[in-house]
């Protein structure tokens, strides 16, 4: 009786010290798993389509923030929308790279800022923009000629 009573014990500490085993091993990839965002935060924005006459495509009149934690660089590429009666096509037209430290910003077309020139050239017509960036980043400039 001593005996079987000694096994059912045993099995009842190994039993509660996997238990406790597992747990630790899901804090631990709970823990881990948090960071995973800010690991592999991307910054990405599609415009609507603005109607612009043709010439330079500038992008500004508005704050770019580098809102991330480190040095990183903001891509703007603009495209046309060229259509047919069956379908359309996404052209792209030119693209920059803005690169600011953490926390650093810029106002480009206030303050004395020149506007960012995209692309010159340009025939009226629909475009749009994206911005695409590995970091965080908060934008409120577009484009316009």
């Amino acid at each position: 009786m001593m005996m079987q009573q000694q096994v059912i014990t045993d099995r009842m500490i190994r039993g509660s010290v996997m238990k406790r085993a597992f747990i630790s091993v899901l804090l631990v990839i709970a823990l881990l798993a948090s960071f995973a965002p800010s690991v592999f935060a991307a910054f990405s924005y599609t415009s609507p389509v603005y109607n612009l006459s043709g010439g330079t495509i500038y992008f500004g009149n508005g704050v770019i923030v580098n809102t991330g934690t480190s040095y990183d660089t903001l891509t703007v590429k603009v495209y046309k929308k060229e259509c047919t009666t069956t379908s359309c096509t996404n052209v792209l037209v030119g693209s920059k790279t803005i690169s600011l430290s953490s926390q650093q910003y810029t106002y480009p077309g206030a303050s004395g800022a020149p506007l960012i020139p995209i692309v010159t050239g340009t025939t009226a017509g629909q475009y749009f923009y994206t911005l695409s960036a590995s970091g965080s980043w908060h934008v409120m400039a577009s484009i316009h000629n």
